[in-house]
C-alpha cells in the first residue's frame, strides 16, 4: 500500500475544502479502482485555527466518517501542537464525534489542551436514525418525515438550549426566529437521513450578527436521490447535480419541505448555500426571487442556468456574492453540504 498525504487546506470555507480534496479523493479513489489501495493521511498542517470555518469542519468530519468506513480504519492525522485549537475541537464536541466513530490517529499529537474555554454557543452534533424502508414507498416516507421532523425540532432546541435562553431571545422577533432555525434543521436533517441514506452531522455557530448552522451528510447526494425517487425526472435532470439541486429547492413549493425551509431562511434577511457532488448553489434574495418568479417546474428545469448571469465556473466576484450564483467544479465531493445563516435583525 502507498501513503498519500492529502493536504486539506485552511478549513477557511466550504468551497476551499472542496478545492483541496476533490482531486486528493478521485486520486484515493482511482487507486482502489485499480487495485493499488492508497493508505490517507490527512494533512493538517496549512490550518490557522482562529480562522478555520466552522462549516468546513463540519463537513470535514462527514468527509472522514465516509473514508473512514471506506478504507475499514483510522485515519492518520499530520498536524501541528496547537493545544488552544485542540481544546476548541473538544469544546465542539469534534473530538468526542471522532472518537465515537473512531475516525483519526493522531499519532500522539493529541493533548496537552484545557477544555471549557469556548463559548456554548458553538456546537456539533449529528443524527444517525437512517429509515430502511423503500424510496418508493411514498406513504411512509410522508409519515416518517412528519413524525421525525417533530422529533429532531425538539432535539435541536434542548441540544442548543444555551443559545436560546439568551437576552437575544426575548422579544417576539426572535422567538419567530428559534422557529425557522430549528425547523430548517429538522428539514435539511430529515432530508440526510431519507434521501441521502447518510448519517446527517449538524455544526451551529452563534456569533453577534447572527447564526450559521452546517448540515452534511457523505450519502448519494441530491442527482442520484431523485433518481431513485423520481425516476420520471431521468431525462429532465440531465445527469446534473445543478439541476437536481435546483429541481429540490422548488418541488416542495405548495408544502412543508426544503422550498419552504430556504424561503424562510431568505425571509428573515439571511442566506442558504447548497453543495453537492460538482455542484452548488448559493441562495440570496435576488437569485432566489429570479427563479421563484418561475410557476412551473418544468420551465425552471429547462432554464440554461450557464447562460444566466447568476453563473460562473471560475472565480466569485462580489457582485455574485450578493446575489447569489450557480456553480460547477471540475471534480466531485460526495455527498451534499448545506450551510445557513440566519441574522439577529432584518435591516
Amino acid at each position: 500500500m502507498k501513503e498519500q498525504i492529502i493536504n486539506i487546506g485552511s478549513l477557511s470555507s466550504i468551497s476551499n475544502l472542496n478545492y483541496h480534496l476533490t482531486k486528493e479523493l478521485k486520486i484515493l479513489r482511482d487507486s482502489y479502482l485499480s487495485g493499488n489501495d492508497n493508505t490517507p493521511i490527512w494533512d493538517l498542517r496549512d490550518l490557522t485555527p482562529k480562522k478555520v470555518s466552522f462549516s468546513a469542519l463540519t463537513s470535514f468530519l462527514a468527509i472522514s466518517k465516509t473514508i473512514r468506513d471506506f478504507i475499514g480504519q483510522p485515519i492518520e492525522i499530520m498536524a501541528h501542537w496547537h493545544p488552544e485549537f485542540q481544546g476548541f475541537l473538544a469544546d465542539t464536541d469534534f473530538l468526542k464525534i471522532s472518537n465515537e466513530f473512531d475516525l483519526y490517529d493522531w499519532k500522539g499529537m493529541l493533548g496537552g489542551y484545557e477544555s471549557n474555554k469556548t463559548s456554548p454557543n458553538t456546537r456539533i452534533f449529528y443524527y444517525s436514525n437512517i429509515p430502511q424502508f423503500h424510496y418508493t414507498d411514498q406513504k411512509k416516507i410522508i409519515e416518517w418525515k412528519d413524525l421525525k421532523r417533530e422529533e429532531i425540532k425538539r432535539s435541536v432546541s434542548f441540544r442548543l438550549k444555551p443559545i436560546f435562553d439568551n437576552d437575544y431571545f426575548n422579544n417576539q422577533w426572535n422567538i419567530e426566529l428559534e422557529a425557522v432555525f430549528t425547523t430548517t434543521i429538522s428539514e435539511l436533517v430529515v432530508n440526510s437521513l431519507i434521501h441521502g441514506r447518510s448519517t446527517a452531522f449538524v455544526g451551529v455557530q452563534r456569533t453577534r450578527k447572527g447564526i450559521t448552522t452546517c448540515v452534511c451528510d457523505s450519502g448519494i447526494g441530491f442527482l442520484k436521490s431523485l433518481e431513485k425517487y423520481k425516476p420520471n425526472l431521468l431525462e429532465s435532470l440531465k445527469k446534473s447535480s445543478l439541476l437536481a439541486i435546483l429541481y429540490a429547492s422548488f418541488h416542495s413549493k405548495n408544502k412543508i419541505g426544503l422550498y419552504r425551509a430556504i424561503s424562510d431562511v431568505i425571509q428573515s434577511g439571511g442566506y442558504i448555500n447548497i453543495s453537492s457532488f460538482d455542484s452548488e448553489i448559493l441562495w440570496k434574495s435576488h437569485i432566489w426571487n429570479f427563479i421563484d418568479q418561475h410557476e412551473n417546474l418544468d420551465d425552471v428545469l429547462k432554464l440554461e442556468l450557464t447562460n444566466t448571469d447568476y453563473y460562473f465556473n471560475k472565480y466569485v466576484d462580489f457582485d455574485k456574492l450578493n446575489k447569489g450564483y450557480f456553480k460547477n467544479y471540475d471534480h466531485f465531493l460526495i455527498g451534499s453540504r448545506i450551510t445557513f445563516e440566519i441574522p439577529f435583525n432584518n435591516e
